[in-house]
C-alpha cells in the first residue's frame, strides 16, 4: 500500500485525458508496459557464486491484483472470487506497488505426453511446480529480500506497507516466517508465460533431445523447430528476446 495517488489505478487512467496523452504525444500512464516499470536481478543465498547469473529476478510494478477491482486481473492469475474477496477486495482500486520475485532457475521439470493416437485430442501436461524444494527455498528468499526492500527510506517515503489482509489458508502460521512465506507461494504464484523446453535441444545421443544443434527434428526429414521449446533450460529473464533470435538465426 502507498499513501499517494502514483500508482496503476484503471478506473482513474479511464480518462480522456489518458487517451489524448497516448494518442497525440506517445506518452503517459498507458505506455507503462504491463505496470511493469523497473526489473532487477539478484543472487539469493541458494546462487552459485562460480555462475555468472544470478537467481532471482525482481519485477517492479506500479499497482497489484486489486488495480482494476478484481474485473480482470484475478481471473488470468486463476484466483477465485472468494479468495480475491478476502484479500484484495477491501483494497480495491486503492494505490499500492509491487514487487514479484520470478524464479529464473527453476529446478523442478514438467512433463507432456500424449493422450491418444488421435492429435487432435489434447495432450497430458503435468507442470510439476515445486516439486524440487529447492525452487521453493529460492523464492522464499526472494520474498525476504523483496519484504526487506519495500521498508528501505525509499518507499517509506510512500509509505509503503504489506496489504494487512492474510491469505485466509496461512492464517494458522506465524507471519513472517519462511513457513508463512512458502503457503503464500504455493497458494498464489503464476508462470508469466515462460514455459520452455518441451522439445530440447540436444546431442543425438540424449533420450530427451527433440532436435539438434541445427533445430532439426531427430527422425523427421525437413522438420525443425525455431521457437523457446527447444531451449534445454531457462534463460535468466524474459524468452521473447531469445526466442525472437532462435526464429531469425
Amino acid at each position: 500500500m502507498v499513501n499517494q495517488k502514483i500508482s496503476m489505478v484503471e478506473k482513474r487512467l479511464q480518462s480522456v485525458q489518458s487517451v489524448i496523452q497516448y494518442a497525440a504525444l506517445g506518452n503517459g500512464p498507458l505506455t507503462v508496459l504491463g505496470g511493469v516499470e523497473g526489473i532487477a536481478f539478484i543472487n539469493t543465498k541458494y546462487a552459485n557464486a562460480s555462475l555468472d547469473f544470478p537467481d532471482i529476478e525482481l519485477h517492479f510494478v506500479s499497482g497489484s491484483t486489486n488495480s482494476d477491482g478484481g474485473r480482470q486481473l484475478r481471473k488470468v492469475h486463476g484466483l477465485t472470487k472468494k479468495f480475491y474477496d478476502a484479500v484484495f477486495g477491501p483494497i480495491n482500486d486503492k494505490d499500492t506497488w509491487s514487487v514479484i520475485p520470478m524464479l529464473l532457475r527453476p529446478k523442478s521439470r514438467g512433463v507432456i505426453k500424449l493422450r491418444s493416437k488421435n492429435p487432435f485430442d489434447y495432450p497430458l501436461i503435468y507442470p510439476n511446480y515445486f516439486k524440487e524444494t529447492e525452487d521453493i527455498a529460492t523464492l522464499i528468499e526472494g520474498v525476504k529480500i523483496s519484504v526487506a526492500l519495500s521498508r528501505t527510506d525509499a518507499f517509506k517515503r510512500f509509505g509503503s506497507e504489506l496489504n494487512s489482509h492474510q491469505f485466509p489458508g496461512c492464517k494458522h502460521i506465524p507471519m513472517y516466517t519462511d513457513s508463512y512465506w512458502e503457503c503464500m507461494i504455493r497458494y498464489y504464484s503464476a508462470t508469466i508465460y515462460h514455459p520452455v523446453g518441451t522439445c530440447k535441444m540436444g546431442p543425438y545421443w540424449d533420450p530427451e533431445a527433440v532436435v539438434d544443434p541445427q533445430l532439426r527434428v531427430y527422425g523427421v526429414t525437413g522438420l525443425r523447430v525455431i521457437d523457446a521449446s527447444i531451449m534445454p533450460n531457462l534463460v535468466s529473464g524474459n524468452t521473447n528476446g531469445p526466442a525472437i533470435m532462435i526464429g531469425k538465426r
